[in-house]
């Protein structure tokens, strides 16, 4: 019975991850380039014990266990918002941000403007491009390849810089840092900075937001799943502490 009770809170415990992981995805349904994150389980059929000082098998199970997070990358529904510094990727690149300190964050979230020093900045702040717009300037234009030019106070056309896309050979190994940013970990190689367009990038959609990837059907489907199990896991531990109490008053 000890061993209906230890497996049933192993599952219970892997069951509260996937609702975690299941609650995090649906908060950000709406949050522009994220990307879902799913959660893996491998169930623990043998463990060893010790016997006379050797390490042998015991065929009696351990429950259900965590075996990794991943995040899907699948390519979101890019939607027109009409907005100049809304930019979708349409592709596998990354936007390459950099914060005041020289940290370089990754995100496929578009949504930019402009700060007090012409810069293109995310909301966090983070620099795109290192390239400022001159004062008084109308009319931003970001074509395919990520090349951005404006007019200035007179009505000329100012070229003003290029937009380089971060390509991962493996991105799920990304490091989630909130914000929906990411920072490359020690098990990543270093990106290849990319033309849009080239290399696998993808190009750029000026006046396009990425959607974040959920599919909201799957993860209550989920959600629905990772609760039925709680409550059948928890069914057996009510079981076996009434079997426990049986026994105990038989005892007597």
């Amino acid at each position: 019975m000890l061993k209906m009770v230890y497996n049933s809170m192993g599952n219970i415990n892997a069951q509260m991850c996937k609702l975690d992981i299941t609650g995090n995805n649906v908060v950000n349904a709406n949050t522009a380039g994220y990307k879902r994150q799913s959660v893996d389980f491998i169930d623990f059929l043998n463990q060893k014990v010790l016997q006379d000082d050797e390490a042998v098998r015991d065929s009696r199970g351990r429950g259900t266990v965590t075996a990794l997070t991943d995040r899907r990358l699948d390519q979101g529904i890019i939607n027109y918002t009409g907005r100049q510094l809304d930019l979708g990727i349409a592709g596998k690149g990354f936007f390459q941000v950099t914060r005041e300190d020289g940290a370089v964050f990754y995100t496929r979230d578009g949504s930019f403007h402009i700060d007090n020093q012409g810069r293109i900045i995310n909301q966090q702040g983070f620099v795109l491009i290192d390239e400022e717009l001159p004062e008084n300037y109308d009319d931003i234009v970001i074509d395919e390849k990520g090349n951005i030019s404006c007019t200035d106070e007179d009505g000329n056309k100012i070229e003003i810089g290029q937009i380089e896309m971060a390509v991962f050979p493996n991105p799920t190994l990304l490091d989630a840092v909130g914000d929906n940013l990411y920072t490359a970990g020690e098990l990543i190689e270093d990106p290849q900075l990319s033309v849009p367009g080239e290399d696998g990038a993808g190009i750029i959609r000026q006046g396009h937001l990425e959607n974040s990837n959920v599919d909201l059907v799957m993860e209550m489907k989920n959600m629905i799943e990772a609760q039925r199990s709680i409550q059948f896991d928890g069914k057996i531990i009510q079981t076996a502490d009434y079997l426990w109490n049986s026994a105990n008053n038989l005892q007597k």
